[in-house]
């Protein structure tokens, strides 16, 4: 840069007029983000906003963002907007990228085009209200969004209107029957003859009884799934619960429950189950292990910390309701298509967790009777994997 006092009139003069040259029309966008903008702008169409960004200008450019930043929408003519190419090439190798790369794009659009700012404010079952989330933390929170399926329709109604009614999917009034399930495997853990699981000690973990309830101590630094298989298929309707306590370790991390489809040959990495967790700092979450990290967290006051807590989910069609010491807290959809029955429990690594009347039941089917089987013997299997995506990224 040519210090102030070295520049002369005529100097001055054509340096201003080289940056009023600067072309506030410019359009380049990366190649990758091409197919994002093209859905932000046919979903603004519908909503009667039209944006010819390709004649107006506008820039998205990959770049190497600090402080955990997903992305970065800069107010110059014409907009400019940044992604930061580590988190996008890792979200990449994951299942649900698309979705996530769309709400990341569509975030930045909405600041850069819609001139919304950042809307921190929660629904009644506490999901965020808008994909506009993000900027300073709340208590911690990660901006994670639950965006998919029909909760999907709804973020775009909002980004596009703030002024959208709040969803059905957000009230915490249960409107669905939960009721008529019969148990198929009940499992009480009252003597090792009744636990169902193999009782042993390992290098890995260590069983045992302990009070009439199973007692799993893991070993080692990676999460444990612990898991048994049954005859009972998960996209059946069928509902599951646990009473589970994690009483000592990191209030972070997280227990509780899965199930899904494990492959033959399987190494655990990205295998589809589903997940239900709490931790001991009153948060919960669910998702898929197969995606870069939980689709989201909310707080529950309901969640007893070290405490004993009941877990269960039911599911009807394609939805999962998930309850908290028997209080319904939230619903999604589930997001393992193939047929599976596996059904555990996840341990935190070097954890301690005490499992209580484990019961798993479905809806009976038209025509057909279900066979109970009170605690039968079960085929038990576990995986060691990573602990999950914590990364609180700010957009």
């Amino acid at each position: 840069m040519i210090p102030l006092k070295y520049i002369n009139s005529s100097t001055l003069l054509l340096l201003l007029s080289f940056l009023s040259c600067k072309d506030s029309n410019e359009y380049r966008v990366e190649s990758t983000f091409v197919d994002y903008l093209n859905r932000f702008q046919t979903e603004a169409k519908k909503r009667d906003k039209n944006f010819d960004v390709q004649s107006t200008g506008l820039i998205i450019e990959f770049a190497d963002l600090k402080d955990n930043s997903a992305g970065l929408t800069h107010f110059e003519n014409p907009i400019r907007i940044e992604i930061d190419k580590t988190y996008w090439d890792a979200i990449s190798k994951s299942v649900g990228a698309d979705l996530m790369k769309e709400d990341l794009i569509f975030h930045e659009l909405g600041h850069g085009l819609l001139k919304r700012k950042h809307l921190n404010t929660t629904l009644e079952n506490g999901d965020w209200k808008s994909i506009m989330c993000g900027g300073d933390k709340i208590n911690g929170r990660t901006w994670n969004i639950n965006y998919k399926g029909f909760r999907r329709t709804y973020y775009l109604n909002e980004l596009f209107n703030e002024s959208t009614s709040a969803p059905e999917f957000s009230s915490l009034q249960l409107k669905v029957d939960t009721t008529g399930y019969t148990s198929k495997l009940f499992l009480n853990f009252n003597s090792i003859d009744h636990a169902g699981w193999a009782i042993k000690d390992t290098l890995q973990y260590k069983t045992s009884i302990y009070d009439g309830r199973l007692k799993f101590e893991s070993k080692v630094n990676d999460i444990f799934l612990v898991y048994i298989k049954t005859a009972i298929d998960i996209q059946t309707d069928f509902s599951y619960e646990f009473t589970i306590q994690y009483p000592t370790g990191a209030v972070v991390n997280q227990y509780g429950m899965i199930f899904g489809y494990v492959p033959d040959k399987s190494d655990g990495i990205n295998d589809p189950i589903e997940y239900f967790t709490i931790n001991n700092n009153k948060k919960m979450f669910m998702g898929n292990h197969s995606w870069y990290s939980y689709f989201t967290e909310l707080n529950q006051n309901s969640i007893l910390p070290n405490g004993i807590n009941k877990l269960k989910i039911v599911k009807s069609g394609k939805l999962l309701y998930y309850f908290i010491n028997n209080t319904y807290t939230y619903c999604s959809e589930i997001e393992v298509s193939e047929n599976g029955n596996r059904f555990g429990f996840m341990v935190p690594p070097q954890g301690t967790v005490y499992i209580e009347n484990l019961k798993i039941s479905q809806r009976k089917i038209s025509g057909s009777a279900l066979k109970i089987n009170q605690n039968m013997n079960v085929e038990f299997e576990l995986k060691t994997i990573k602990p999950f995506n914590n990364t609180i990224l700010n957009k």
